[in-house]
């Protein structure tokens, strides 16, 4: 079998080159080495799938090819295909990424659906406050499904929120979102008033534990947003405590959280004052939400 790095241009046919890819995939023990080649084939053609299949036995782009065979090596040396290609999809929609957001994951899915389900009774628009709102794809993807909404993304990374501002610009939600810069609540006004919904993804990884991740997700997820200091809690201590200030009465307070920190930070909530606490489980059945609501 040749390398994919043997055949030229003008002998590599868009066929060759994903089977190439792929092989090279399987040949690293890559997860999805048939996925990952498509997309990347994809993306550096610039093709959509229909288009691939009429290219197939077409010479792939000269351009085209040289992309591949960077994003080849850097695959196979642990960077994750949407880092690669710029973008995830989430929730229907197509996200783009950089190195200083956290890579969208399906499991933070559930925190939407979520929101959405307990807020649907409501008859007035929800107004939400993100904390630590990274690409936004959380608030952005609230949103764009309930079009009357609207609320504020909180990020203590300037870089973070200038993605964010680019979604929400793609997505059709700019003119209901404002972003800021902020350390958690810090850039909350009184002329705010008070949300309806706070959300928040904050770092939960213990400290000691981030040497042990995925390469995927140590060297390419930025710092800030695992690392949830010693024992992962860090800063749902900090936001619980300061919550229920900024909601309405009957607000909802929902967090993604790690695996095994549900009873923690459930009891957090609770000493807070929150009442009705739930705790809702990803697909593969691990902890992943906690919710609950300020007093009536």
């Amino acid at each position: 079998m040749h390398d994919m790095a043997e055949l030229t241009p003008e002998i590599l046919t868009h066929e060759q080159a994903h089977r190439q890819l792929r092989d090279a995939f399987r040949a690293a023990a890559l997860a999805t080495p048939e996925l990952d080649a498509r997309v990347l084939l994809a993306a550096a053609t610039r093709f959509d799938d229909t288009q691939l299949a009429l290219q197939a036995e077409t010479p792939i782009d000269a351009a085209a090819y040289a992309r591949l065979l960077t994003w080849q090596a850097q695959r196979i040396q642990g960077a994750p295909v949407s880092r690669l290609i710029g973008q995830r999809g989430f929730y229907g929609r197509t996200f783009k990424i950089n190195r200083h957001v956290l890579d969208p994951r399906p499991d933070s899915e559930l925190l939407v659906e979520t929101v959405l389900a307990a807020r649907a009774a409501s008859q007035s628009p929800q107004r939400v406050l993100d904390l630590g709102t990274g690409s936004g794809c959380l608030i952005i993807s609230l949103l764009a499904e309930a079009g009357l909404w609207s609320g504020v993304g909180l990020d203590a990374s300037r870089q973070a929120l200038a993605m964010a501002r680019a979604n929400a610009h793609r997505l059709g939600v700019r003119d209901r979102l404002h972003l800021r810069h902020s350390h958690w609540f810090d850039a909350v006004t009184k002329s705010d008033g008070l949300f309806d919904v706070i959300i928040s993804n904050p770092p939960y990884i213990r400290r000691g534990d981030i040497a042990a991740l995925d390469i995927e997700v140590r060297t390419h997820d930025p710092l800030i947003a695992l690392d949830g200091g010693v024992d992962g809690l860090r800063d749902y201590r900090l936001i619980t405590q300061a919550a229920a200030a900024y909601l309405q009465a009957g607000g909802g307070l929902y967090f993604e959280i790690g695996h095994d920190h549900a009873d923690a930070v459930g009891t957090m909530m609770q000493k807070a004052g929150f009442v009705g606490l739930q705790v809702r489980q990803d697909l593969a059945g691990r902890d992943r939400l906690v919710s609950g609501q300020k007093k009536v």
